[in-house]
């Protein structure tokens, strides 16, 4: 007690010695908040990134199907097992949401850049009559989307049960494929969406039509990631 008492008298009597105890004090005090600035910067750096689309949890398994793509080839949904699937669902002479789609997912392609072999991107017709062999390869190219895109079309009765299990609303009717080089047929109204599926065949996200590219980009990088862990 004595010894505090004889410190308080000698700051009283030597105010340089009180401002450099203070200016120390000071001192400590930023250094330790300056830690902790740093700690909580460094876990910031590197804690995981996260999804961007709404989230569904927990993972719901999907339902498989086969349908023809652009080449006229049997394309499996469960065969892209072990990569990361964008799924969407679009028609060819759509005037606004789909070509929105199209544009967006192909910038996301790009954006993967060495992930991109770890993902696939899949659309689904909700106009069988109209999205005839012809239509879809014009509408593909038209969007650069030739090689990373599976365009997938059937009969009527072939589609009618994806779009149901996926929740798909269209307004689509059971009609004769049109003649190549004939006129568009009436706009088709759909849901726009798009599904993002993990390696193992579970819905993780869904992002809706507007959905801007870097956010798909990274949801297929971070699942397509999971799966090479």
């Amino acid at each position: 007690m004595e010894t505090g008492a004889q410190d308080t008298t000698r700051e009283s009597r030597d105010p340089g010695r009180r401002r450099r105890r203070t200016r120390w004090i000071l001192v400590s005090i930023g250094a330790a908040a300056a830690a902790g600035i740093a700690a909580a910067a460094v876990w910031m750096h590197v804690s995981a990134p996260t999804l961007q689309g709404a989230v569904v949890t927990p993972p719901a398994p999907v339902s498989d199907f086969t349908l023809l793509d652009q080449d006229r080839r049997p394309i499996r949904l469960s065969q892209f097992r072990g990569r990361a699937v964008a799924l969407t669902f679009l028609y060819t002479h759509c005037p606004d949401v789909c070509p929105l789609i199209a544009t967006r997912m192909h910038e996301a392609y790009l954006q993967l850049g060495n992930a991109a072999g770890r993902a696939a991107f899949i659309a689904v017709s909700v106009d069988p009559a109209g999205d005839t062999p012809g239509a879809v390869r014009e509408f593909l190219a038209i969007h650069h989307l030739e090689r990373e895109l599976h365009y997938l079309s059937g009969s009527f009765a072939e589609l009618r049960p994806v779009w149901a299990n996926y929740y798909v609303g269209t307004d689509a009717r059971g009609a004769a494929p049109r003649a190549a080089g004939g006129p568009a047929g009436a706009p088709v109204d759909h849901t726009a969406i798009v599904y993002v599926i993990d390696p193992r065949g579970r819905l993780r996200v869904f992002l809706p039509g507007n959905f801007e590219s870097r956010d798909l980009a990274l949801d297929l990088k971070i699942l397509a990631s999971d799966a090479a862990r």
